[in-house]
């Protein structure tokens, strides 16, 4: 880039931050330590323009934006598959893993993809409004709950990238509790089956 004044967010790395990636990961290629490495870098600076990387699955269905998160291998990628199996093209995946989340203020959040996206690969350069975060728990039985602030914030901090700036850190969590104050959050207890996409696409798509 010829002139950094043209640019929103302008983030480099180095070949010791990517070594020290590789170390931390030793079987990750060069290439995804240096990808790892830059979004590291790029979420460090999101805080300035009102936005914060999310751990979670990120789906849109009629326009409307839904967050899936959990703990890894809880089964992310698995229900929003079902949300496509049953639905077809009125859904669209907007990114399987660290979606952005834009909260300006307390009166809505906006959703965007970005390239980091987990290693299924699903993501599109999109954004929607956010209408409802949805933590999900491995369970045989299907139940789906609203959860309180107090509570929701509990889930939602182990899935907010925090940044190691303190003035980027502070402003994370202020977003973090604009996103609250304005989106519904639910826990969904549930396995893989059709009752248990019926239950969540019954309760976020009637909001």
């Amino acid at each position: 880039i010829e002139n950094q004044a043209d640019t929103d967010i302008y983030v480099s790395t180095s070949d010791k931050e990517i070594e020290s990636e590789n170390a931390s990961v030793p079987s990750a290629s060069a290439e995804v330590c240096e990808s790892l490495c830059i979004y590291r870098n790029v979420a460090e600076k999101l805080p300035d323009f009102n936005c914060f990387v999310f751990h979670g699955a990120a789906i849109t269905c009629d326009k409307n934006g839904y967050i899936f998160t959990a703990p890894s291998g809880t089964g992310k990628t698995t229900h929003i598959n079902l949300w496509k199996k049953y639905l077809g093209d009125r859904v669209d995946i907007v990114n399987g893993d660290k979606p952005v989340i834009r909260c300006p203020n307390n009166a809505g959040c906006t959703v965007f993809g970005t390239p980091w996206c987990g290693k299924e690969g699903l993501h599109k350069n999109r954004s929607a409004p956010l209408n409802a975060v949805c933590i999900l728990k491995q369970s045989k039985i299907n139940n789906m709950v609203k959860l309180d602030n107090k509570t929701a914030v509990k889930y939602l901090m182990r899935q907010v990238y925090l940044p190691k700036n303190e003035n980027a850190l502070n402003r994370t969590l202020s977003l973090l509790g604009n996103l609250i104050e304005s989106t519904p959050v639910y826990l969904l207890e549930c396995d893989i089956s059709k009752q248990a996409f019926d239950i969540a696409y019954n309760t976020l798509t009637n909001i």
